[in-house]
């Protein structure tokens, strides 16, 4: 672990909300206060019992220095390593900055890249892209690190950033991200993901939540769900979530820009809707290792796409036939037919 481990519950001093021009900086964060009621489970050995984290003792954090079979051993034991400083704090601004300057409609590739109050979401495929976004999700200090975490090499088989913007970011449920990959013809879960923070990333901005060790206990059983935008996706029970809480409890990650936290694909997590005036901006690079080799992955992956289609063709269908007749009902009535009925003090 790191030698000269921080206490990162420890409160600071708030950064400068806006430039000069009244813009809002990649460095605007919140200080977090640690939930101080704890939950009556024993926790794994030393994971944090409480929604927060242990002051006493860093041990989510490692560095570019740390012992390879350290991060191994720290990996397989909690499912995600905190590495500080991967990238200079400096990049990860920049290229915050960049994207924010960016016409979302040049990027964004479809309207479902979008949310209510946010124009541009998601920005896919930022691998083979040439900017400031695409360096950081290229550059080999990623493939290198988690390849020194995973005992053999990685390549990069997707990548994105995560635009949790101020005051209307939207929720992730909890999930693991392996039930997406899984059907792409993947064989194992031996996959990771690498998410640069480029935007400071805590609770008080929506951080992201993870439950320690969960990766564990392989592929758990999730509830499919329709989102937002009509968009399938998948959602761990909360019976299950009890479970899992009671045996580890959660740790919500915190980390300045240009930190980096590596994850396994079967780990447990999720985030909140960011309601706080500071955005939560994330490059994540997910990644496959070299022995887990994909069978008939066109197959498999437009196999996945066809069956996620047509989960949402058929909400899409439900969602159309109810308003519609919930349309025609009220063109047809004299009388209120959804909504509160008028009170007697308002009728003429």
């Amino acid at each position: 672990m790191s030698a000269n481990p921080v206490a990162p519950c420890s409160r600071q001093s708030p950064k400068a909300d806006s430039t000069r021009d009244g813009s809002r900086r990649c460095d605007d964060w919140l200080p977090r206060k640690p939930r101080s009621k704890q939950n009556n489970a024993v926790p794994a050995a030393g994971f944090s019992n409480e929604i927060g984290c242990d002051e006493t003792r860093d041990w989510t954090t490692s560095s570019i220095m740390t012992s390879d079979s350290q991060l191994k051993a720290d990996f397989e034991a909690q499912g995600f390593v905190l590495t500080k400083g991967l990238f200079s704090g400096e990049q990860a601004a920049s290229a915050c900055q960049w994207l924010l300057k960016q016409d979302p409609n040049s990027l964004r590739k479809s309207w479902t890249e979008a949310e209510p109050g946010v124009p541009l979401a998601i920005y896919s495929v930022i691998h083979e892209e040439s900017n400031p976004i695409g360096a950081i999700a290229t550059d080999q200090r990623i493939t290198s690190f988690a390849g020194r975490i995973m005992g053999e090499p990685t390549y990069i088989w997707s990548s994105k950033v995560n635009v949790k913007a101020a005051w209307c970011g939207a929720v992730e449920y909890y999930h693991q991200d392996f039930i997406y990959w899984r059907d792409r013809g993947y064989p194992t879960d031996r996959m990771l993901s690498c998410m640069v923070f480029l935007q400071p990333h805590g609770l008080a901005n929506a951080g992201l939540h993870v439950i320690p060790g969960s990766h564990t206990s392989g592929l758990l059983e999730h509830e499919p769900f329709i989102n937002t935008n009509g968009l399938a996706k998948w959602m761990i029970p909360t019976s299950k979530l009890d479970q899992l809480y009671d045996r580890s409890g959660i740790h919500v990650v915190e980390a300045e820009p240009g930190d980096a936290l590596f994850f396994h694909t079967s780990l447990v997590h999720g985030s909140s809707h960011n309601i706080s005036p500071h955005g939560r901006m994330i490059c994540l690079v997910q990644m496959n290792t070299a022995s887990n080799e994909p069978r008939e992955v066109p197959l498999s992956a437009k196999d996945f796409n066809l069956r996620r289609a047509r989960r949402e063709v058929e909400e899409a269908k439900r969602r159309l036939d109810y308003f519609s007749d919930k349309l025609r009902k009220q063109e047809q009535s004299a009388e209120i037919t959804f909504g509160a009925p008028i009170p007697r003090e308002e009728r003429m």
